[in-house]
């Protein structure tokens, strides 16, 4: 019999085991002293934790038990049920059963009939990953208690981070496309592991160590001010200014001074001012949403490019210009040549390098690590707790629809990690990053909303089509079966759904 202050010193040495796992850099060694407490807290013959690559519980990626030689280990992950762990990951949520052999839901699974399994509790666990903590009962010693299945909920909320951790830290980075660039490149502010951002980084590799005028492209708020900036600190020209001018919030009449400078005499009360283009001397100019400037100033823009000469206003002599520019814009300037509203000559004097950023629907499997970047970055700035998003979280912003991309998520982001410090939350959930796009008093839907629920709707009706085969499912809507879990989780759809 435990005593009650056994029990509350095993209690203490689970949630310490739980700080450890948070705060290492090799999270292993603290995961098995996790499951070790445990298996000690819950008196259980053993615990493990489970990860699965596409949803699918017979792809198992990772997985780590206790107190098991290898040889056990390998029988125990052939043994493992896979009816419990298939059930919970499905519904999202946890499968508590007292006598698996007698529960008419798993008791026909071979794996529950050759290890005649009894009580066993098995934990969706947090993460972009799916995976479960397993926890297996005594034989004889009945279901485990509400309290304990409340805690080890609990607890598997913060081990599903650490667990992918350690499966990246297992598999090594021959997986990360990235990875060969960030080991030679300074990349820390651009986030991401897609095969799209390792396109860039590939032209990046190119562009960086020249002299050469780079054109970024793509949407609005896809992060091209940070390539630009990527681009400065991997050239040789790092230790120099680098200096950005948003030609659309320049007016039209002060472009040239802004641009070049000014000298007393260019205009009633003028000065001397130093332009953007003698600030960047020696460094990089980065000229965003260049598609803005005024037709005159064009013309002055491409002399600059051809001469690597300009004159500021009122200036009786040329100055020389040692910038490497750097241009961004979202606009289609092959489009605006072909209307007379941008120079043809000056186009292909930007366009040497052109390297285009992609939109987050281009590059979904980077939305969970910017999720968590940014919040990271956000709390910090805001003084706010850090707060790690919930499962259904991480799945409501994969599969929603970011149309100002990087941007929109981290202004629709910050307002959620306000609503949910304000409360006190101790995870953010999918009701405060979309609680505007709810129904308005009005009655009227959100196209976000309408966009949501016909989703819903869709994968639902499919759903119910082939009997809640995920597999089928993901077949006939072409998405990975990953991707089905993940929209399944976001939409709260589980097989009891009306």
């Amino acid at each position: 019999m435990v005593t009650p202050e056994a029990r509350i010193a095993r209690e203490r040495d689970l949630y310490l085991a739980v700080l450890r796992v948070m705060d290492a850099p090799n999270p292993l060694q603290p995961l098995q002293d996790v499951l070790t407490s445990l298996v000690e807290l819950a008196d259980a013959q053993r615990a493990g934790l489970e990860l699965y690559g596409d949803g699918s519980v017979e792809r198992r990626e990772w997985s780590l038990f206790h107190g098991c030689s290898e040889l056990e280990r390998e029988e125990i992950r052939e043994l493992t049920s896979r009816g419990i762990v298939a059930s919970a990951i499905a519904a999202g949520k946890s499968v508590h059963t007292a006598h698996a052999l007698l529960d008419a839901r798993f008791s026909g699974s071979a794996s529950v009939k050759s290890q005649r399994l009894e009580a066993v509790l098995c934990v969706p666990l947090a993460g972009r990953l799916p995976g479960v903590l397993y926890l297996e009962g005594k034989r004889g010693a009945g279901p485990f208690s509400e309290e304990l299945v409340m805690l080890v909920e609990s607890v598997a909320h913060f081990l599903g981070t650490a667990a992918e951790r350690a499966l990246l830290q297992n598999k090594g980075r021959g997986d990360d496309p990235t990875h060969p660039y960030r080991q030679r490149f300074q990349l820390e502010d651009i986030v991401g592991r897609s095969p799209g951002i390792a396109q860039v980084f590939a032209q990046l590799a190119v562009a960086a160590p020249l002299d050469v005028t780079v054109m970024i492209s793509g949407p609005s708020g896809t992060g091209k001010t940070q390539l630009a900036q990527a681009l400065h600190v991997n050239s040789k020209r790092r230790l120099a200014p680098f200096v950005e001018l948003n030609c659309a919030a320049v007016p039209e009449g002060l472009f040239e001074s802004e641009f070049f400078g000014a000298f007393p005499g260019a205009f009633p009360g003028a000065r001397r001012t130093i332009g953007k283009v003698e600030a960047a001397e020696g460094g990089t100019l980065f000229l965003d949403e260049i598609a803005e400037i005024p037709l005159a100033a064009q013309a002055k823009l491409l002399q600059l490019l051809q001469s690597r000469q300009y004159f500021p206003l009122a200036s009786p002599k040329p100055f020389k210009a040692n910038v490497r520019l750097v241009a961004a814009s979202n606009a289609n300037l092959e489009q605006l040549v072909r209307e007379r509203r941008f120079r043809e000559d000056l186009f292909y004097r930007l366009n040497v390098l052109p390297v285009r950023m992609p939109s987050l629907a281009e590059r979904r499997e980077d939305i969970a690590p910017l999720v968590e970047a940014l919040l990271a970055r956000l709390a910090e700035e805001n003084g706010l707790p850090r707060l790690s998003p919930s499962p259904a979280c991480f799945a409501a912003c994969e599969t929603a629809e970011w149309p100002g991309n990087i941007r929109q998520l981290r202004h629709r982001l910050e307002a959620a990690l306000i609503r949910a410090s304000a409360e006190a939350a101790t995870f953010l959930e999918p009701r405060h990053l979309f609680e505007s796009a709810a129904v308005s008093t009005a009655g009227i839907i959100s196209f976000h909303e309408a966009t949501r629920r016909f989703q819903r709707d869709l994968l639902r009706r499919e759903l119910e089509c082939v009997d809640w085969c995920v597999t089928d499912v993901a077949r006939r809507l072409d998405l990975t079966r990953q991707h089905v879990y993940n929209l399944m989780k976001a939409f709260s759809l589980t097989r009891e759904s009306k």
